[in-house]
């Protein structure tokens, strides 16, 4: 199973270069920005090119934001290829952190689909003010 990011600009691959920081190189993921210079045509020759070589095996795409021309052209794939493409909106490092261990171990592109979208909403959360009952945190963690 294959997994590529796509992105406006480099999201993607900054994503992704954290991801390696954590968890090492790995050969499943690969990454695609729509950047100024290469426009929308230059994106979909791209994203073609690389998903012809990655379905196969199926093909998890992650993408930055449903309804931008990524997604779109993802989304234009997935409608030629339904049972060997899916596609995750909202692209974060929490998902891909866990998508990225399960897709080590697993081949189930539903399953590793579901990670994706059950983790990146927990990997959405916001830090609050501890309570007069917290304990003491020590200095040296902030």
């Amino acid at each position: 199973m294959n997994i590529l990011l796509v992105s406006h600009g480099t999201l993607c691959g900054g994503v992704y270069d954290a991801y390696r920081m954590l968890m090492g190189p790995t050969d499943t993921i690969d990454t695609l920005s729509l950047t100024v210079d290469g426009g929308i045509e230059g994106f979909r020759a791209e994203f073609n090119k690389k998903m012809d070589d990655l379905v196969d095996k199926g093909v998890l795409v992650m993408a930055d934001l449903k309804g931008g021309t990524p997604y779109n052209e993802a989304y234009a794939r997935y409608l030629q290829d339904p049972d060997r493409i899916r596609i995750a909106c909202g692209l974060n490092l929490p998902m891909l952190i866990e998508v990225g261990m399960d897709a080590a171990s697993s081949d189930d592109l539903e399953a590793i689909y579901q990670c994706a979208l059950s983790s990146g909403a927990l990997g959405v959360s916001g830090a609050d003010a501890p309570g007069p009952d917290a304990c003491e945190i020590d200095d040296d963690l902030f």
